[in-house]
């Protein structure tokens, strides 16, 4: 079975964080996390799969109300 890359991005922001999931680009397959904060460089956390990235994605997400 054929499988896709993501056809979509996702972004969530929230006061003065956004972070999105996005397809990579170029020869390594993955899907790659941005953590965009103010006052504080982006960070890019790069995941094997689309599984792995959106686990990772909900917990950085769930981690800001604490």
């Amino acid at each position: 079975m054929a499988t896709r890359p993501l056809a979509f991005g996702v972004r969530f922001h929230g006061k003065d964080r956004t972070l999105r999931v996005h397809g990579a680009h170029g020869k390594g397959r993955g899907f790659v996390i941005e953590d965009t904060r103010s006052g504080r460089p982006p960070s890019r956390r790069v995941h094997p799969s689309l599984t792995d990235a959106l686990r990772d994605f909900a917990a950085s997400w769930r981690a800001r109300l604490h």
